[in-house]
């Protein structure tokens, strides 16, 4: 039911009605009653209009302020949620999109890929490969941890993603997708006290990992020891044959590093005047222990490390012995070399021994970038068959551009094998790409 509403007419309307009743007796003539109401009505009728007109003004305006005020709410809202997830991270000291549920708890997101375009000539045939460099490979990792009264407590977890793994490739398969396409590399955690040592826990490095890998030149993303990491599954051409063996390049080349990475637990003392130890019992009933030195002297860095193995009973040989040293002057030159034999448990078989050297130079073309230089050495021995003798040198680039986290690099490869009674083709690699680090 719609309410009949009343309008009080106005004392400006009242008087403005007088005068123009006194107005029509001084003039033409009186003003009738008939007349007076008629213009009062209609004076009524204009001020109702006017009033109806702000009314639906009024309405709108309020619309338009509860919907205003709706949205500031909303951006309020907003506002207040963004600052309750910039204080979390600012709570956990970090200033990082991964967080942990537990305020304690700090997180890293870590990784890397490196890719590269590989060109191997076995001197019968050559091709080129596009591939992940094992040298080191592509990967993503978390790290978490924290510290309680004195202990950092952590965890890690890491898997290689690999596609055309540079030391698998070879003339007759130039993508060789494997499982390793995607391996677990870590899965550990990890207790640490400045006093009494870290105690690990899980998949990770054998103490024994990488102590024939110690290199400060700059170059070893794509050379080091691990002569095979490049092209290590191209195979040799029989020239006395006149066909392609079933030899590859890493079948007769090693630095007969420790144990990798395996399930295992494992100790490493605290480190006394840049000395360190490392012990660990691994999957397969294998032990290893090593010994590392890390210290700069007026300038001068030197890092070197030193290992035994035991592989336990599933492996062909008893005992791994590997090592390695580098160092670095302030100028840039630096120098690096690796070692490292094995007992076989094969009746007549000849211990294989091998040996590493390089020589390098580091420097700053311009202020954000530093470029390294190198020339190495390695020979192995006896490592297929007795009297065996593999050789091979390289010269290398790379240009690291720290405000990328990126290194391009690229270098060539002569590789040589002796053996009693055949003739090999020699065979020459060139691995050119980039590495960028997150």
């Amino acid at each position: 039911m719609r309410t009949k509403r009343y309008i009080p007419i106005s004392t400006g309307a009242i008087t403005a009605l007088c005068i123009a009743g006194q107005a029509f007796a001084g003039g033409t003539g009186p003003m009738s009653e008939a007349d007076m109401l008629a213009e009062l009505k209609r004076m009524i009728q204009q001020q109702q209009a006017q009033i109806d007109q702000q009314a639906a003004e009024i309405a709108a305006l309020k619309e338009q302020l509860s919907g205003s005020a709706a949205a500031l709410q909303a951006d309020v809202a907003k506002l207040e949620e963004e600052k309750a997830d910039k204080s979390a991270v600012e709570d956990l000291g970090v200033d990082k999109m991964v967080v942990s549920s537990n305020s304690n708890i700090d997180v890293n997101l870590y990784g890397q890929l490196n890719r590269a375009v590989l060109f191997a000539d076995n001197g019968d045939s050559s091709d080129v490969y596009f591939v992940d460099n094992t040298n080191s490979n592509s990967r993503l990792g978390l790290r978490a941890g924290g510290e309680v009264g004195g202990w950092k407590i952590g965890t890690r977890f890491e898997y290689g993603i690999v596609s055309s793994a540079s030391d698998d490739v070879n003339q007759f398969d130039n993508n060789n997708a494997t499982s390793d396409n995607f391996k677990l590399r870590w899965a550990e955690i990890n207790f640490a006290n400045d006093t009494f040592g870290k105690f690990s826990l899980g998949k990770g490095d054998s103490a024994s990992n990488s102590v024939a890998e110690v290199d400060l030149s700059g170059t070893d993303v794509v050379t080091y020891s691990s002569i095979s990491d490049m092209a290590g599954n191209i195979l040799w051409n029989d020239k006395t044959a006149n066909e392609v063996s079933d030899i590859a390049i890493g079948n007769v080349s090693s630095n007969f590093d420790g144990l990798s990475r395996t399930d295992r637990i494992r100790y490493d003392t605290p480190s006394f005047a840049g000395f360190t130890g490392a012990a660990s019992a691994n999957d397969g009933s294998a032990y290893d222990g090593a010994l590392r030195y890390s210290r700069i002297f007026s300038g001068t860095k030197v890092a070197a490390a030193f290992g035994y193995a035991d592989p336990g009973s599933t492996a062909s040989y008893n005992n791994r012995y590997s090592g390695s040293i580098s160092v670095m002057l302030p100028m840039g030159l630096n120098a690096t070399f690796a070692g490292g034999s094995q007992d076989l448990d094969t009746s007549g078989r000849d211990n294989p021994v091998t040996w590493y050297g390089k020589l390098g130079y580091q420097t700053k073309f311009y202020d954000a970038a530093t470029t390294s230089f190198s020339v190495d050495y390695a020979q192995t021995k006896d490592l297929q068959a007795n009297d065996d003798k593999f050789q091979t040198w390289s010269l290398a680039a790379v240009h690291k551009i720290d405000d990328w986290a990126t290194e391009f690099y690229a270098a060539y490869r002569f590789h040589k094998l002796d053996r009693t009674n055949v003739d090999y083709d020699n065979i020459n690699a060139v691995m050119a790409g980039a590495r960028i680090k997150f």
